[in-house]
């Protein structure tokens, strides 16, 4: 009986040395001008564990004690490698990184992907060519910047909006108005 009472102690104090896991968070902010980044991604390098900051900036991740590095990425910024240590606080600020919206293509769910990789074509347009016209409205400023848009606009009285039709005006739902990620 002593035996097998010993023997599940040992387990259970293996079993808890073994898991040592702890807890890393912080808060990511932009350089320019220190604003919190919301859905900045964290993830521990060379494995599936990550996290996604909150509205204000914040994450919380599990690590293993031995540490590693953490890998912060969000479109538009330059990719960080932090190595963890013995820090159990890790804040980041994050500068932009121009050269990288201009080889990525950011889908409708958020999936950055390179253009070339995409099975269908893409439309873009540039700031510098929406500036080159002097229209309050954005929506307006696309007319006849892509191929395939149709923009009409609401007749500029109030509560008017500009209608947008994407490859024709005919759906199923009745409803061709595209979505707009933010």
């Amino acid at each position: 009986m002593k035996k097998f009472l010993l023997l599940c102690f040992s387990f259970v104090f293996v079993l808890s040395a073994w898991a040592q896991d702890r807890v890393v968070s912080g808060k990511i902010t932009a350089s320019e001008d220190g604003s919190t980044l919301p859905g900045v991604n964290v993830v521990l390098k060379g494995t599936t564990n990550g996290t996604v900051t909150d509205v204000d900036g914040n994450y919380r991740l599990n690590v293993p004690s031995a540490g590693g590095t953490l890998v912060f990425s969000f479109i538009g910024l330059q990719t960080q490698e932090i190595a963890i240590g013995e820090r159990s606080i890790i804040d980041v600020q994050m500068g932009l990184d121009v050269q990288q919206l201009t080889e990525v293509v950011v889908t409708a769910v958020g999936i950055e992907r390179e253009k070339k990789a995409l099975g269908y074509s893409v439309a873009s347009v540039d700031a510098a060519n929406l500036q080159q016209r002097s229209e309050v409205d954005p929506l307006r400023a696309l007319q006849g910047k892509m191929p395939g848009v149709n923009i009409t606009g609401g007749g500029g009285g109030p509560g008017q909006s500009t209608k947008i039709n994407i490859r024709g005006i005919s759906s199923l739902t009745g409803n061709t108005q595209p979505l707009f990620v933010v």
